[in-house]
């Protein structure tokens, strides 16, 4: 049975067993039905901010994850707010980097993320740790 259904089961025995009213139901029901939805939230959004730390526009991962930009947007503030928005990149993107940003005409941050498909910010972040890494090879 998915998360969903099972879920939607126990919601609809809830109220079969203990009424209409969700106050008059036992804590333990109410944390049940409560856990399973945070369960299967969590895991979806845990995929949603490994996209968004590695850079992918919130229209990529709307397309994908089949979510609004919109929602994208408003999880990328939430961890913006929260000081939980530090960029990742994998050696292959760094690599893809900097093949991109060495074979580019005149390239800024807004062209290169363009072509990479990206995030203009995550873009930013990112040639600045290429910069700083390319600087301590030099030392």
């Amino acid at each position: 049975m998915s998360p969903n259904k099972k879920m939607a089961a126990e919601i609809r025995a809830a109220y079969a067993n203990y009424g209409d009213d969700p106050d008059n139901w036992p804590e333990d029901v109410k944390k049940e039905i409560r856990g399973q939805a945070e369960e299967h939230h969590t895991a979806e959004n845990n995929v949603l901010r490994h996209m968004i730390l590695h850079g992918y526009t919130n229209q990529y991962i709307a397309q994908e994850r089949s979510k609004t930009p919109q929602y994208i947007q408003q999880l990328r503030d939430r961890m913006r707010r929260r000081d939980e928005l530090d960029y990742q990149a994998t050696p292959d993107e760094l690599t893809q980097l900097k093949y991109n940003v060495k074979h580019m005409n005149k390239p800024n941050n807004q062209g290169v993320a363009s072509v990479m498909g990206r995030d203009k910010d995550w873009m930013r972040c990112m040639r600045e740790k290429l910069r700083e890494a390319a600087n301590e090879a030099r030392r």
